[in-house]
């Protein structure tokens, strides 16, 4: 084992709201929207936590990860973050990296996926340190630590570099950790403003559009329910005349 792979005693780098357990284990894994950190808690995972944001929470998320060599995995599991989109947005960045120039994660549907805090370096370096599992929307815990053993099985041993820090740049971002609200970022990047706009009235537009969906399903049910009733009703009077003519 090479000191190179080491990871100091301050990791991770980047506070958050997760559980640490054997920083040496080859497993990462990033709950989304549920709150399953009493399940990782002590496990044989080296870090478990939510994922609520598509840019400061992934910039975050891959920091950390680079950061420590022995991470060669990656489990996306729990209820996806509605608006922000943050599971498909991990594995937008898994496959498509980002574009060099906008910051932004090619094919992500969130709203904002700005990572102006990443070098290209960074997010080829996640992209090759690690495997991704995909489990979205998958809250079993037995399931899932099914997939940590297997994980843990197959370890191909620490990535063969040095641990990547990237500092961010915090206090230039605004984080609202809330999935009623599409995020916000305020910074002083040169991001255009329009552009963060626009994201924002097509995610908004993408909601508006399933709840149209719903309400339309909901009203094709409620108005078959009122066209059987009112046929039964017509039957069953029809029936009643007939047998009132048969008795007279």
């Amino acid at each position: 084992m090479s000191d190179k792979n080491e990871v100091g005693s301050d990791w991770p780098f980047e506070t958050g709201d997760y559980v640490l357990g054997d920083i040496h284990s080859p497993v990462a894994v990033v709950t989304l929207g549920s709150n399953m950190n009493n399940h990782f808690d002590n496990s044989e995972v080296s870090i478990a936590g939510p994922l609520h944001t598509e840019n400061l929470g992934i910039e975050k998320m891959v920091t950390n990860i680079i950061s420590n060599p022995y991470i060669r995995y990656l489990i996306i599991c729990g209820s996806e973050v509605q608006g922000h989109i943050t599971g498909k947005t991990v594995e937008a960045l898994y496959e498509n990296g980002i574009d060099p120039e906008k910051k932004t994660i090619l094919g992500s549907p969130g709203a904002i996926p700005f990572v102006e805090n990443l070098p290209v370096e960074a997010v080829e370096r996640f992209k090759d340190q690690i495997e991704l599992i995909s489990m979205i929307d998958n809250e079993n815990t037995d399931e899932i630590d099914i997939k940590i053993k297997e994980c843990i099985e197959n370890n191909p041993g620490p990535y063969n570099e040095e641990p990547m820090i990237i500092e961010l740049n915090e206090k230039e971002d605004v984080e609202e950790n809330t999935e009623e609200n599409v995020e916000l970022i305020e910074d002083n990047h040169n991001v255009d403003s329009s552009s963060i706009n626009l994201l924002e009235i097509e995610s908004r537009i993408r909601f508006m559009k399933a709840e149209i969906n719903e309400i339309a399903s909901l009203e094709k049910i409620s108005s078959g329910y009122y066209a059987g009733k009112i046929e039964g009703i017509v039957i069953g009077f029809i029936i009643t005349i007939i047998l009132l003519i048969i008795i007279l």
